[in-house]
């Protein structure tokens, strides 16, 4: 009877032990300390995220007291990366003036975590203001979480959140600059850059368990599979729907091309103004996308920034990095085909703006 209650009382103080350390060395061990939640109205801190861009860290000194921008943004949204030239432009005009610019990279696909993604984005269009990546949805998940384009936060120089919205970016310039005239009375303030987004963004993911139609949805991710098509109606079938033809792997992140040539594409038929496509080149290569319109090599009216053409005027887009490329312009209902040259290459998703 003695020794049982002894034994209990040895759990019991055991259970006492492990209880006090754990919270204990919180306090202590600052490395595992669990990062407040930001109250309704506060900025989550900036202070954690790495790979800054253009300056940074933005530490909590460094934000006090000061007019603040906050724009997430993500690499393959075009709104985004609109969003992400009007920030800048922002940046350049206020940040004389006392107020903070600061971007947040947030990946929509696995190869957006790489800081290379965003240091391109960022060389590629010049900008100059701070910019962090935030591969785990940290900021946007204390924010409310993931949400359909560019989020924009303006804070008071008292951490007071003044603006909290997505898309708009007239709203966000206007109380960032009545904040800067509340700190600078009387100066001359820049000009407004336009704030006007690509308007009918629309974006079809070809990742597993992602289409919403056609002969890719509800396949598994890592199976390889060969598309035929006897007549043209099923390559170029329902608008918005993507129809593969040949040999091609499924995965989360998209489609995997497992050979190349011509009898090996992927089309769509839209209705927009702009058409993109996210595209991932073979692991350590570079690759080239034969792109055909309407079956026929796009005119020169109708080729956007990425297209080029070869002396038989053959067009294509050259694949070397993970991105949006644009590939075509234009009005009017059209079919798009795709084909790699090479086995590897992962379409990813197509993106279109002005979508009807």
């Amino acid at each position: 009877m003695i020794v049982r209650r002894l034994a209990t009382v040895v759990v019991v103080l055991a259970s006492l032990v492990v209880m006090a350390s754990i919270w204990w060395a919180p306090h202590v061990l600052p490395g595992l300390r669990t990062p407040a939640a930001p109250r309704p109205g506060e900025l989550p801190s900036l202070a954690r995220l790495s790979a800054w861009h253009g300056g940074g860290p933005m530490t909590p000194d460094s934000l006090r007291g000061r007019p603040l921008a906050l724009l997430v943004w993500s690499d393959t949204d075009p709104r985004g990366l609109a969003a992400l030239a009007i920030a800048d432009a922002w940046h350049r005009a206020f940040t004389p003036l006392g107020a903070r610019v600061v971007a947040v990279h947030e990946s929509e696909f696995d190869f957006a975590a790489d800081t290379s993604v965003a240091l391109a984005v960022a060389r590629r269009m010049r900008l100059s203001l701070p910019m962090a990546d935030d591969p785990t949805g940290f900021v946007e998940g204390a924010l409310g979480g993931s949400l359909e384009g560019p989020h924009l936060v303006i804070v008071a120089p008292d951490g007071r959140v003044v603006v909290d919205t997505v898309d708009d970016m007239a709203a966000g310039e206007q109380a960032l600059r009545a904040l800067v005239a509340r700190a600078h009375p009387g100066a001359m303030l820049p000009p407004s850059p336009d704030p006007a987004l690509p308007p009918g963004v629309r974006v079809v993911d070809l990742g597993s368990g992602k289409v919403e139609d056609g002969p890719l949805r509800g396949l598994s991710a890592g199976q390889a599979h060969v598309f035929t098509a006897e007549f043209r109606f099923q390559e170029q079938g329902h608008a918005w729907t993507p129809y593969p033809v040949g040999g091609w792997r499924t995965s989360a992140e998209g489609i995997t091309a497992t050979r190349g040539g011509a009898a090996n594409f992927i089309a769509i038929r839209y209705n927009a103004g702009r058409a993109g496509v996210v595209v991932t080149p073979p692991p350590g290569a570079c690759a080239r996308l034969w792109i055909l319109r309407d079956d026929r090599w796009p005119r020169p009216d109708e080729r956007d920034d990425d297209a080029v053409t070869d002396g038989r005027e053959a067009v294509s887009v050259r694949i070397t990095e993970p991105r949006l490329y644009w590939i075509d312009r234009g009005d009017g209902e059209r079919v798009l085909k795709l084909s790699p040259e090479s086995a590897g290459v992962t379409v990813n998703a197509f993106v279109f703006t002005g979508a009807r």
